[in-house]
């Protein structure tokens, strides 16, 4: 068959048509197949990355559970390397992921739990209508989520006595490499017992200030600071024209009583020979009554500046009116202070000495206001003081304060200390224990077997060759230091606690809030 041209041409023509729509299916197929790739690119970058605020910027215009740490559920634990629920980070946890719920990555919810996204579900218990899941595990460290104490160590100041979180260690040969050393814990005696900060104060009971109660000068002192003085015994002296006055006037008194005396006797006789009338004699002895008012204050007077009977009687036989002013001792003691010299001027009730009976002294504690419930005067307080080592001093308690002191909200006692060493100044500072009952049985622990973590005692327990447990416990009250603790609750016998290289457990449990938690990169 001959083919023309025109036959040809139109054979070429259909050719070209066939390789051009052959090319076009093509291109249309690798354009599907980039968008395909982009779409699950941007999907998975979405679960990856939620939309993160500041309260500010806030959709609900007054914080939620994104930027506000406040507005999260009490309880659920918090992812903070991709900033949602834990158990709402399939990035973390994918096996918990449920396919048949749609689910909001914009805020990292589900969609029916996003009031973010749906305001009408505010306020509802949305938790309540979700399916309920396994035990959230930490893939990390291979414990319950709600247990790690790496990852949430923030958890361990709301746990109780005996409660714990899990801390899983590389190996058990890398503990023991590093020092850790584990036992059980020891039953000992102990006392419950308060404990109080103390300083020691005199009997203020048993303080006298030496001071004069009429103006003068200081003539004479006849003691220094720490001597002892008998009851009655001369101090010092005042030189005071004010009590050479009273002097005069308790003379002039005593005249004026005698001289009443001898007009009621005269009025009286001639009274009797009915020589002077009546009202005569009523009047002398009105008189006489005025005289000896008058001599009985004078001389009330002179005692209170503290002379005795003796010295007034021999003032009145002598009529010797000096001006100085004995100073005496009210009761036995030791002179503690001197506040004058001699020639210094004096007021009234300006302290020249300061006497203390020191055969007691005053224990001033101080103590923790839900510590003093059970406390009651008359049980056993001992205190201890770093400047009087191996000394430990004892009393009884006398006294409880009824209100907390309003600068240290503490509560204010008093112990009596009777006969107490010489060593026992006023002003030392130390601790007391204050006794609550008898004896009894305790675990102890090694001291350092103990860590405070945020305020709280911790002591590492070992349940697996590579799993701990920081266990909170209960200290007991007013545990004395020592290389022993008693422990009241939170340990049992068969326990084997870290009673060496517990601090390596501490590290472990803090280094989260470092930047180390379980999910960082």
């Amino acid at each position: 068959m001959k083919i023309t041209p025109l036959l040809r041409q139109a054979i070429a023509l259909g050719l070209l048509s066939v390789l051009l729509v052959a090319c076009k299916g093509e291109k249309d197929e690798t354009a599907t197949n980039t968008n395909t790739k982009t779409t699950k690119t941007v999907e998975e970058s979405s679960e990856a990355e939620i939309e993160i605020h500041s309260v500010s910027d806030c959709p609900t215009g007054e914080g939620c559970f994104i930027c506000e740490s406040s507005k999260r559920e009490p309880g659920r634990l918090w992812c903070r390397e991709h900033d949602r629920y834990e158990d709402r980070c399939f990035l973390c946890h994918p096996e918990l992921k449920d396919s048949k719920r749609l689910y909001c990555t914009e805020h990292g919810v589900y969609e029916d739990e996003c009031y973010l996204c749906h305001p009408e579900l505010k306020g509802e218990d949305t938790e309540a209508s979700a399916p309920k899941e396994n035990v959230l595990m930490c893939n990390e460290h291979g414990v319950a989520e709600a247990e790690c104490a790496i990852c949430h160590p923030e958890l361990g100041v709301h746990l109780k006595s005996g409660e714990n979180l899990k801390i899983r260690v590389a190996s058990a040969e890398a503990m023991e490499t590093v020092g850790v050393e584990v036992s059980h814990p020891e039953m000992t005696s102990a006392i419950p017992a308060v404990e109080a900060y103390v300083t020691v104060d005199y009997n203020q009971n048993k303080v006298a200030k030496i001071t004069p109660l009429v103006e003068g000068i200081v003539r004479n002192i006849a003691v220094v600071p720490g001597q002892i003085v008998t009851a009655g015994e001369v101090l010092g002296s005042v030189h005071s024209p004010e009590f050479a006055e009273m002097k005069s006037r308790y003379l002039a008194a005593a005249a004026a009583k005698k001289l009443s005396g001898l007009q009621v006797n005269r009025e009286r006789k001639l009274s009797e020979k009915r020589i002077s009338a009546a009202v005569d004699l009523e009047t002398a002895e009105a008189a006489a009554e005025v005289a000896a008012v008058e001599l009985a204050a004078a001389r009330q007077r002179l005692i209170n500046l503290g002379l005795n009977e003796s010295e007034i009687d021999q003032l009145a036989s002598s009529g010797h009116t000096t001006s100085l002013l004995p100073l005496k001792a009210p009761f036995a003691g030791t002179i503690v202070e001197r506040d004058v010299a001699v020639g210094e001027r004096v007021e009234p009730g300006e302290s020249i000495f300061v006497l203390a009976d020191l055969s007691t002294m005053w224990l001033e504690l101080s103590i923790s206001a839900h510590n003093a419930a059970d406390l009651v005067p008359g049980l056993k307080v001992s205190a201890a003081f770093t400047d009087i080592p191996d000394t430990i001093i004892t009393g009884e308690l006398v006294w409880i304060a009824s209100a907390i002191d309003e600068k240290s909200r503490r509560i204010r006692a008093r112990a009596l200390i009777t006969a107490p060493p010489v060593a026992l100044r006023k002003g030392l500072y130390g601790e007391a224990r204050i006794q609550l009952g008898d004896h009894s049985s305790a675990l102890a622990v090694p001291t350092d077997a103990i860590q405070t973590i945020d305020g709280v005692p911790f002591v590492f327990v070992r349940t697996e060759p590579a799993l701990y447990a920081a266990t909170r416990v209960e200290l007991t009250s007013g545990a004395s230091p020592g290389a022993i603790t008693t422990i009241r609750s939170g340990l049992t016998m068969n326990d084997q606690i870290v009673s060496k290289g517990s601090y390596i457990l501490r590290s472990e449990f803090l280094k989260s809030l470092l930047g180390a938690g379980c999910v960082d990169d």
